[in-house]
């Protein structure tokens, strides 16, 4: 322990809270870029525990976001070169969310259609 808080102050890294082993599991498939809801099918468990599994790692880890969490997670693998196609996408993806900041990228709001049937009134002359 002693040596690793001496490593800690040498490199003058910031080394992340501990997590649980299903918050691992949880963290490593977000960062494989998996839904909340296909984690959940993936590891046969609840929509309702994936998501307190994903808050509790955003607690502890300070995370704002799945990107964040998919990027702490990374830096903190022995070999995180083993990510680099998944960083490369996630940088990508931020930089389309920063660069785009004005556009409204919500879903746009549902109308309704009004469905006519039957014969509007126009009669054909034969």
């Amino acid at each position: 322990m002693v040596e690793l808080e001496k490593s800690r102050k040498k490199n003058n890294t910031k080394v992340l809270p501990e997590l649980s082993k299903a918050e691992y599991r949880v963290a490593d498939l977000l960062t494989r870029g998996l839904s909340e809801k296909e984690i959940a099918a993936e590891l046969f468990l609840s929509r309702d525990t994936i998501h307190t599994h994903t808050y509790n790692i955003r607690k502890k880890w300070d995370a704002r976001c799945a990107v964040d969490v998919a990027r702490k997670f990374i830096l903190s693998l022995d070999d995180p070169k083993k990510y680099f196609s998944v960083l490369l996408f996630l940088t990508i993806q931020f930089h389309i969310i920063v660069d785009c900041a004005e556009l409204d990228l919500r879903r746009p709001n549902r109308t309704t259609r009004v469905l006519r049937s039957g014969r509007t009134g126009r009669k054909k002359n034969d």
